[in-house]
């Protein structure tokens, strides 16, 4: 007979099972929880559709485990159904903390989602970037009262300064032009604006002469433009017209191949419109300060290539030079030297943008019509960076 010491289970139901209960109470329930479980794991399913054909392993031999299959998806888990009356020497008070135990777990053990949730990520709010950088603030707030004449030389002063990033000065700039649009190239009138004035048209005036005898720094057709007048003759007494009174200036920023317009002198000079410029190949365009030179702006001219010696009549359409001319002339020690070079137009406005040209500045030819119509000889300069 085997010895107590010996068994897997005491054949004694009595007092020393209540003695040991009373001092291992937990140690009886772990091991009852962990047969019911051994029991409920290895119980044959009932809902399996195929019988087990796999032969079962000698009880001499050593077991090899199987590592285990998983799948994304666990069919629920049920409750398993035992007979207590198996088990008719466990105390109730035993059996339904057991049960209770066994009923947490299999509550718990809820089924794993065939798709994981993606965590959606925590709503961080960013402050919007403010629209108008500070350096540009007060010039904004003058423009949003309204006062075009104000904000316009408070954006020009601080695009002057030279204190703007790049982002800053394009937008001062872009802000600029469309101010330019309606004090320099519209007829409306601003009494506060000291580059406008209204004239009265009186019987025998001429756009031309009245250019010349209001002591304008512009030209003419200029006058035409902004006014809308279709035709220079068709201007009549008592008509109001309003006269730019100039002059204006030229910037030329060659790494950027623009050439920037302003109206006015010193502190009070604002700036007009930027345009687009192609330049000397081989970076020949020369740097420095120039004038507008008299007698030198022309209304489709002739050309000579200086090169080939080819001469191009003012009517022929394969011109390089287009049908605007605007010479130039040295006015500092570094340019003094300098001839030949002028604003133009051109029959290839692909190049503009590139350095293609002799060394003369290259315009779109609506472009370049228009800036010769407000530089003027003798007076307007072209600095060239």
């Amino acid at each position: 007979m085997a010895l107590p010491s010996q068994g897997g289970f005491t054949s004694s139901r009595g007092g020393s099972y209540r003695r040991r209960r009373k001092g291992k109470r937990f140690s009886w329930l772990i091991a009852i929880v962990i047969a019911l479980g051994a029991s409920w794991l290895f119980w044959p399913s009932g809902n399996d559709t195929e019988p087990n054909t796999e032969p079962r392993a000698s009880t001499n031999t050593e077991v090899i485990a199987t590592p285990p299959v998983y799948s994304r998806t666990v069919p629920p888990i049920e409750k398993p159904n035992f007979n207590l009356a198996q088990a008719p020497d466990v105390p109730e008070e035993v059996v339904e903390e057991v049960v209770e135990v066994v009923e947490e777990v299999v509550e718990d053990a809820a089924p794993i989602p065939t798709e994981v949730a993606k965590e959606e990520p925590a709503l961080q709010v960013i402050p919007l970037a403010s629209t108008t950088s500070l350096n540009l603030e007060e010039g904004m707030q003058l423009l949003d009262k309204g006062q075009l004449v104000q904000a316009r030389l408070e954006l020009s002063n601080t695009l002057r300064s030279g204190t703007l990033t790049e982002t800053e000065e394009a937008q001062a700039k872009g802000v600029l032009t469309g101010i330019s649009d309606s004090l320099v190239f519209s007829n409306a009138l601003h009494n506060d604006d000291p580059y406008t004035i209204e004239y009265i048209v009186k019987g025998g005036d001429t756009l031309s002469g009245i250019v010349s005898k209001m002591g304008l720094q512009v030209d003419w057709r200029f006058i035409q433009r902004i006014n809308g007048i279709k035709r220079a003759s068709s201007i009549r007494p008592k008509q109001s017209i309003k006269l730019i009174t100039g002059p204006f200036h030229a910037v030329v920023d060659k790494p950027t191949y623009r050439i920037d317009l302003y109206l006015g002198e010193g502190s009070e000079q604002v700036f007009v419109r930027s345009y687009r410029v192609g330049l000397g190949e081989f970076d020949s365009t020369p740097t420095g300060l120039f004038q507008v030179s008299n007698n030198s702006k022309l209304v489709n001219p002739t050309w000579i290539n200086p090169r080939s010696r080819e001469f191009y009549s003012a009517d022929n359409p394969d011109n390089p030079i287009g049908e605007r001319w605007i010479g130039l002339k040295g006015v500092d020690a570094h340019t003094k030297d300098y001839a030949g070079l002028g604003i133009h137009g051109t029959v290839e406005p692909q190049t503009i943008g590139t350095q293609a040209s002799m060394g003369c500045i290259r315009m779109y030819a609506e472009d370049v019509t228009e800036v010769y119509e407000m530089l003027s000889e003798g007076v307007s300069t072209v600095d060239i960076k």
